[in-house]
């Protein structure tokens, strides 16, 4: 069964990137966001079945787009990637209720 997506990236490379990489893989992005006011916007209109997030944002963090979220619908299945896999900051993604953390290259 196929997912719906939500990516939250301010590269516009990365979002492309993943983009191809879910829809070749029988998935949809149902939107592209690069902030918090955008993704929880994105969120209600769409009802998406994952959200990937970049934890660097150019306007604001991912782990304050990650708490809204959660607050928003405690359900939500967010996917956080980040180039920083300290050991302190994916605990703290996980507190505040992350679903999985992919360590970028």
């Amino acid at each position: 069964m196929p997912l719906r997506i939500l990516i939250v990236d301010d590269s516009p490379a990365a979002r492309f990137m993943l983009r191809e990489f879910i829809e070749s893989n029988g998935h949809q992005v149902v939107a592209e966001e690069e902030n918090l006011e955008g993704t929880l916007r994105a969120y209600v209109q769409h009802k998406p079945d994952v959200v990937t997030l970049d934890l660097s944002l150019a306007r604001g963090d991912g782990l304050s787009v990650l708490k809204a979220l959660r607050k928003l619908d405690g359900g939500a299945k967010v996917l956080v990637s980040s180039g920083n896999s300290q050991n302190k900051v994916v605990d703290d993604l996980y507190a505040a209720g992350a679903s999985g953390f992919l360590a970028k290259p």
